[in-house]
């Protein structure tokens, strides 16, 4: 894959996350004349849902604030924090819980801003099962492995359908009319990205699945029981995140990575077919009208943000509401503990067209 490196490369070359290089200032676009610097987004997977990174790195909007980035595909999560906090990344894309778990173990990282704003992907099964989730009784669900988001919501799915925790893990649950053991609904945890595979092999009458996988089942004749974009709403799914240190001491760059990725939000929003076109590119060895539909879905629900802006209500709902009534350990971490949101909220009073 072009446009990033493997966490083989990375973790044999890591070392530094800021070098300046020669550069050429473009007029007319920040009016900030100043030499490319080069810097390592660190992303906890690659995922079709982190397309304003691509975007922004594609469509040259990094470049046009002078800098150069290297998007490192840490393929876990904790890797990729570990990354930013050992100064080996400038800045952290992934599940917003992350810095905060990381700051409980006495990280210096901080939120910074959204790259996914909605709950991401949704549920699949075979054709004809009920979409009710009353009607589970007895099914098994591949969900990724915990602690991941998406099991959080599959939780919370099934505590509003009356189901409730059956064993210490939150990998069983039971309805409210359970005739016995037969009727538990069993989560069964696979390798993150394999969960479709787990589907079709039988492993399962559902699945969580994210892009493309959501829009690669539905063309394989899946379908969807429900998208979590539907049914939770404005949602913190994925944070950008970026040490303390580049915060007080880099904050010119921070500034120019946000300005960058807010051009990319409001340009993929604005020519939503093109930023489709750099999902197929991405992808090119996927079926190109998938990727496409996936990533056109994408944008419409608004999981792709119009901007880098995270509202109380949107954090709430992950840190508040679905972390806590599923037990994670991030649950109910303090918004000003976790949140630095000033370089997205300049970025958004100063930018008012791509």
């Amino acid at each position: 894959m072009d446009n990033g490196i493997s966490r083989r490369r990375f973790l044999a070359g890591a070392g530094g996350a800021a070098a300046v290089v020669s550069f050429e200032p473009l007029p007319g676009f920040s009016g900030r004349a100043r030499a490319a610097v080069k810097l390592t987004h660190a992303e906890a997977v690659e995922t079709l849902y982190y397309l304003p990174l691509y975007v922004a790195k594609t469509e040259g909007f990094f470049e046009k604030e002078g800098l150069d980035v290297t998007i490192f595909n840490a393929q876990q999560r904790t890797i990729a924090v570990r990354a930013v906090v050992a100064g080996d990344a400038f800045t952290y894309c992934g599940d917003p819980a992350e810095p905060a778990l990381a700051r409980q173990r006495g990280a210096d990282i901080k939120n910074i801003g959204v790259i996914v704003y909605r709950a991401g992907g949704g549920i699949l099964s075979k054709k004809g099962f009920p979409r009710d989730a009353k009607q589970w009784k007895g099914a098994s669900v591949i969900v990724p492995r915990p602690p991941h988001t998406s099991v959080s919501l599959i939780q919370l799915t099934l505590m509003r359908a009356g189901y409730t925790q059956a064993d210490q893990d939150g990998l069983v649950w039971k309805p409210a009319d359970a005739a016995g053991d037969k009727d538990h609904v069993r989560l069964v945890p696979v390798i993150s990205a394999t969960e479709l595979a787990a589907l079709v092999a039988g492993q399962g009458q559902l699945s969580v699945a994210l892009e493309p996988d959501l829009s690669n089942g539905v063309a394989s004749g899946l379908d969807i029981v429900t998208t979590f974009a539907e049914e939770f709403g404005p949602y913190f799914y994925t944070s950008i995140a970026a040490s303390g240190a580049s915060i007080s001491k880099q904050a010119e760059l921070v500034q120019r990575y946000t300005d960058a990725m807010t051009r990319a939000m409001m340009w993929g929003h604005k020519y939503p077919d093109r930023a489709a076109q750099v999902a197929v590119k991405r992808y090119a060895d996927a079926n190109a009208k998938i990727v496409a539909d996936a990533a056109t879905r994408i944008i419409k629900q608004e999981a792709y943000p119009k901007n880098m802006l995270v509202s109380r209500a949107a954090y709430d709902q992950n840190f508040n509401n679905v972390l806590v009534r599923t037990k994670h350990p991030a649950a109910g971490y303090k918004w000003d503990d976790l949140m630095e949101l000033s370089f997205a909220e300049k970025a958004v009073a100063r930018i008012k067209d791509v």
